[in-house]
């Protein structure tokens, strides 16, 4: 795989992503390791142990875990020292936001594979090897996507009982566009030459940052699909970025649609009709993605009013059983256990 840069330019900010005038830090082996896992963590102190050790415990031999702490509040930083691993590394910074957070990682990640796992989601211990092993079998992919489980913030799942999401084979960026179908970062392992070379993560979107660096992502090249592996358990909580929207207005902020819409290489892959409609399909899943949110507060009104709106967006979402089926199904789950 491609060598790791010097640095790279942050995208959204224009600053570059140096890394540290330091010698490299190996694994206990002496060898460089072979994934790095970047966990932006900001009050996490509950369950940022079990987030990190889920990241060790990997069947594949040497990863490295760097923790970026987004200036927080709570004993997350005691916690991660407390750990006392070799092979996790702690950077702590001012509050700046999570894509920031990723993009400090991902400046000193030196594993040729990354994966982004938020400091409260766990990660499957046969992940890293598993994802590793499907780059290597399709050398001209730039990233291998698995599936994900969503729990509560207890651990009971959201998703165990229903049918694995499709995830395309080929074309990844048209398949993206029309749907979200990654969800997590720790869904996803990254050729992280091909990270860096995307600029990472765009830090001026407030919301739907990940979807716009995924998008950005395939542009480059195909991602590798693992169908039956659930490569992360990703857990909602009532203060966690999945339920940042609440609250919102009733006209979301797009900004992530408007800049998928500008990456360059999409207009020569999608049609002008194909392009009209992949923006109205996001635009529904987000206002879907809201009305999921307000869940947790019980607002009725403004549940219906979001479902509403993304079914004028996108009337066709109705004739999708398969999207009606886990819209209603985690909604209901997150209904139950409020």
């Amino acid at each position: 795989m491609t060598s790791m840069p010097a640095n790279i330019t942050r995208r959204g900010t224009g600053r570059n992503m140096s890394m540290r005038e330091e010698e490299p830090r190996t694994s206990p082996g002496g060898e460089l390791p072979a994934a790095t896992v970047v966990v932006p963590a900001y009050n996490v102190e509950r369950f940022i142990t079990a987030s990190i050790r889920s990241a060790l415990d990997q069947t594949l031999a040497s990863v490295e875990v760097i923790v970026i702490d987004d200036g927080s509040r709570d004993g997350t930083v005691a916690a991660v020292e407390a750990i006392g691993d070799p092979r996790v590394r702690i950077v702590r910074q001012a509050n700046r936001g999570v894509s920031a957070a990723r993009n400090a990682g991902l400046a000193l990640a030196r594993g040729p594979l990354v994966l982004f796992l938020d400091g409260d989601d766990l990660l499957a211990p046969d992940a890293l090897e598993r994802m590793s092993a499907a780059l290597a079998a399709r050398p001209g992919c730039v990233a291998a996507v698995a599936q994900h489980e969503k729990i509560l913030e207890d651990g009971r799942s959201l998703s165990a009982s229903l049918p694995p999401r499709a995830l395309p084979a080929c074309d990844t960026l048209r398949h993206l566009l029309a749907s979200n179908f990654i969800v997590n970062g720790g869904a996803l392992g990254i050729v992280t030459a091909h990270a860096r070379a995307i600029g990472g993560y765009d830090e001026t979107l407030a919301f739907g940052e990940d979807w716009e660096f995924w998008c950005r992502l395939a542009v480059r090249g195909d991602f590798a699909a693992l169908p039956d592996l659930v490569s992360v358990r990703y857990r909602l909580r009532s203060l966690g970025a999945n339920n940042q929207l609440r609250g919102t207005p009733l006209r979301p902020n797009f900004s992530a649609i408007d800049a998928v819409q500008r990456i360059p290489g999409i207009g020569a892959r999608l049609t002008e009709r194909e392009r009209r409609r992949a923006r109205r399909l996001a635009e529904c899943e987000t206002f879907w993605s809201a009305a999921r949110n307000e869940i947790a507060g019980g607002n009725l009104l403004r549940i219906g009013q979001y479902l509403v709106l993304g079914i004028l967006r996108y009337p066709q979402i109705v004739l999708q059983p398969g999207r009606m089926q886990r819209f209603i199904s985690t909604s209901l789950r997150m209904a139950s256990s409020r």
